[in-house]
């Protein structure tokens, strides 16, 4: 309760010993509960009593009230009207309250009787009992009632388009006069500060003037909101840099324990399939020495035949199955004296026959690679002890020295940049994207823009909030790539932390976006996990965009984050600065978007508040 109490407070910018004094006479006034209790957890009536002190709290000059002593005992109704009076006596305020309790409004000064959206009458309290010669007000609202059942509809329509204040009773003179009085006071109204748009400019998307107090009250207002549940603030806090190392645990990293059927027919049954070769310029069990380079993520499992190997390859038991001929080594040895003149029997028997499962494209690379540079190993060293040039068994295709990057970069590294963007981005809209709906549903909106609040400033105060806790989000998962799992980084660490905050404001726009035009959690929830698959797919971080349709890629360039996952990974992996168009492209494509996801949030207010 105090904390709703200050912040109202701090809306209109109340000084503190006010706000204490208030809240003290406030709470003695309506009896309200003590000061430190939520108000969620606060009865119908007491809350409505919140709402009242919420009203009454900076002494407006014109106070509206509907029904403000409903579901309210006797006596605090009593003193609630007290109030009002003196407040309308002694210090010259206005005040207005619809009832349905007509007696209760004995007190005001006027009152107007309603019936069907029309004024009947309106008087003072003693003159309406006089002059409808009633001891009560509810009798003098039956007669008014039965006096206006027995005009026609014509009459009726007449009479209220004629005078809306005209009441259906005889006697009017003092109500006339009242009125006079009342229309003579309005045109002393000093109008000369009144501002009217000019006739070439609507007003209805016209930006109003900040006000620091309110923003400052709403940041205050948003980071108690935040510090509220601290164990979810530290789990939204820490949850990047948990997912940041997810992926490099997870991803990336060349699998292990890989089962390969070995099927070597140059082995000899009768002395048990045991491998006898020597590492002499000898060919004598080649195909031995070869399995020798075999990568050990690679587990080699011994089968008699190529039929059972292949059997257990259907079985899922293994990955594939690789084949020996029985005279592989004597072939190997002709093919190499022969040169060109091999025969077709000579290079058929002098081939490793591999039989692959492909159902799994990125485990079938791996093994494949492995394999070639295993049989490149073995010609190398065959060839040294031989006493030939190594590299002349090899292909005539050389890679030499990277421009950028290593020569087996890993996959991980590629992966990295787009990983940071999209973590950082994806929690800045999940964490923005139902503000709105929560203090709408509260009621909390509404009462902050009646009080003065403009949304410039809401959108203004959440950015800020936000982007606090973006700073720390974003330096961990920095430190967790960077520091944790030695992601290098070749360029300008600054340049690329920068991009990632922008990216970061780029989401929390978007998750206001969400929250201002969705109308329950459920649907912001849809439409923020929605837009997450798309760009993962399309923004470049899991493969390159050059692989997509061109018609694909055009789209894949207009999304958020495609320039600046473009951008951070030409500042790791290449080492580029802001000088080079791949790199401030990032920076120019996240300011534009911030700037229109903004736009978009006070559009779609703005509709929202005309089409309410």
């Amino acid at each position: 309760i105090k904390e709703t109490l200050f912040f109202f407070g701090g809306i209109y910018r109340l000084k503190a010993t006010f706000i204490n004094s208030q809240c003290e006479f406030l709470s003695k006034l309506l009896d309200l509960p003590p000061c430190d209790r939520y108000v969620k957890t606060l009865s119908g009536g007491q809350q409505r009593r919140v709402s009242f002190a919420v009203a009454l709290f900076h002494e407006p000059e014109l106070l509206i009230l509907d029904e403000p002593t409903v579901g309210v005992d006797p006596l605090l109704s009593h003193s609630i009207w007290n109030h009002l009076v003196r407040q309308s006596t002694e210090h010259g305020r206005t005040v207005i309250v619809t009832t349905h309790y007509i007696e209760e409004a004995r007190q005001a000064h006027t009152i107007g009787m309603m019936r069907s959206g029309r004024l009947l009458v309106q008087d003072s309290p003693e003159n309406l009992l006089n002059n409808y010669r009633a001891l009560s007000l509810e009798d003098v609202f039956l007669k008014v009632c039965i006096k206006d059942d027995g005009k026609n509809p014509l009459d009726r329509e007449t009479a209220t388009n004629a005078n809306d204040s005209n009441p259906v009773a005889a006697p009017i003179q003092n109500s006339t006069r009242r009125n006079s009085n009342l229309a003579r006071n309005i045109n002393q109204i000093d109008t000369s500060e009144t501002e009217h748009p000019s006739s070439g400019k609507s007003p209805c998307f016209k930006i109003p003037q900040m006000s620091a107090h309110r923003i400052g009250a709403l940041i205050r207002k948003n980071y108690i909101l935040s510090f509220r549940n601290i164990g979810i603030f530290l789990f939204t806090y820490f949850l990047p840099a948990l997912q940041a190392s997810l992926f490099n645990v997870t991803l990336g990293h060349e699998p292990t324990g890989l089962r390969m059927a070995i099927v070597n027919d140059e082995l000899d049954v009768n002395q048990g399939r045991v491998c006898n070769y020597t590492m002499d310029c000898e060919y004598s069990m080649l195909s031995c020495r070869y399995l020798r380079y075999i990568k050990d993520n690679i587990i080699q499992v011994q089968y008699a035949n190529v039929s059972d190997a292949l059997e257990a390859g259907r079985k899922g038991q293994v990955w594939g199955v690789v084949h020996f001929s029985w005279n592989f080594s004597k072939e190997f040895e002709m093919r190499e004296l022969n040169g060109d003149a091999a025969d077709l029997a000579n290079v058929i028997g002098s081939q490793i026959g591999i039989n692959m499962d492909s159902s799994n494209q990125q485990i079938g690379l791996f093994i494949e690679k492995w394999l070639l540079d295993a049989f490149g190993d073995f010609v190398r060293d065959f060839r040294r002890a031989c006493g030939n040039v190594p590299e002349a068994g090899l292909l005539p295709v050389a890679f030499l020295d990277p421009i950028y990057g290593q020569k087996s970069t890993p996959f991980t590294e590629f992966m990295a940049p787009g990983l940071i963007i999209s973590i950082v981005y994806n929690m800045a809209v999940a964490l923005t994207a139902g503000v709105f709906i929560t203090e709408r549903k509260q009621g909390l909106l509404d009462r902050s823009l009646v009080a003065g609040v403009k949304m410039p400033e809401i959108l203004l105060s959440y950015l800020i909030n936000q982007f606090t806790v973006l700073i720390g989000q974003t330096a961990l998962v920095f430190v967790v790539m960077l520091s944790v799992f030695n992601i290098p980084c070749q360029g300008n660490l600054a340049v690329a932390v920068l991009i990632t905050l922008l990216q970061g404001l780029v989401g929390i726009s978007f998750g206001l976006l969400i929250s201002t035009g969705c109308d329950n959690e459920m649907g912001a929830l849809s439409l923020s996990q929605a837009s997450f698959l798309p760009l993962l797919v399309i923004s470049g971080i899991c493969w390159p965009i050059e692989g997509m349709p061109l018609y694909l890629r055009k789209v894949a360039y207009v999304m958020p984050l495609t320039y600046a996952i473009e951008s951070v990974r030409c500042i790791f992996s290449r080492g580029w600065g802001v000088e080079k168009s791949n790199v401030y492209a990032g920076i120019l494509v996240s300011f534009a978007w911030i700037f229109a996801f903004l736009a978009l949030c006070l559009i779609v207010a703005r509709i929202r508040k005309f089409a309410s």
